[in-house]
């Protein structure tokens, strides 16, 4: 049987999957950058009155009082130096290493992007670093069943070895997964055994299905392009 389409098709993949994930970091890094200097500009437009508020919203939930909610306020504003200045000025700052006045880690706007919004900033370096994690991934997975392909010519019999290796494959991502999340180990009506067990069992249920629905569904095509 000839690989080499089937090799093909698995860079061509690879290399789409690591643009896919640049693009998808570039755009979160991008977004992020964007609410920072929209954020920045509503804190230094902003009263005292009003941050309080915000500030009181995010950590009155928990059981944090008013006045101290107010003190937290103010100390974020003054460490952040948000009580002046413009989201220009923070920008230039921070570009040529200003200090904590205007640190981008500190402060009510930094305060706000992570506990009220939710948003981390990503890292440069995540820009690289995901695409290349999400194609070499993409190109080992597909490579490991591809190989029984190189050593028997049978197709109908390189598809029994490889669902037996795929499966084996599933069970044991499905028991690592499950101990390291420990998704089914905590339960404790199932034991720490079982738990991995019924762990390593439904990674391959799911993954059993998804490509025997794969597999109808292309079967379903062939027979309808006849």
């Amino acid at each position: 049987m000839c690989t080499s389409p089937l090799v093909a098709e698995l860079i061509a993949g690879a290399i789409s999957m690591g643009i896919g994930g640049f693009l998808a970091s570039q755009a979160e890094h991008d977004h992020y950058q964007y609410l920072q200097n929209q954020t920045a500009a509503w804190v230094i437009r902003s009263c005292a009155g009003e941050m309080e508020r915000e500030v009181e919203e995010v950590l009155g939930p928990v059981g944090v009082g008013e006045r101290t909610c107010k003190a937290v306020a103010k100390v974020l504003r003054e460490a952040g130096g948000e009580e002046g200045g413009t989201p220009e000025q923070r920008q230039r700052d921070e570009k040529t290493g200003g200090g904590l006045r205007w640190s981008k880690d500190v402060g009510l706007t930094a305060f706000l992007l992570k506990f009220e919004q939710g948003l981390e900033e990503v890292p440069t370096s995540r820009l690289y670093i995901s695409p290349f994690t999400i194609r070499l991934g993409y190109l080992i997975g597909g490579l490991i069943p591809l190989f029984t392909y190189f050593f028997i010519p049978q197709a109908s019999t390189v598809l029994v070895y490889l669902c037996v290796v795929t499966g084996a494959v599933l069970l044991v991502f499905g028991a690592i997964k499950a101990q390291v999340t420990g998704a089914y180990t905590s339960n404790s009506t199932l034991g720490v055994w079982k738990g991995i067990a019924w762990g390593a069992v439904s990674t391959l249920l799911v993954g059993g299905l998804a490509a025997g629905a794969a597999f109808v569904i292309v079967k379903a095509l062939e027979g309808g392009g006849e």
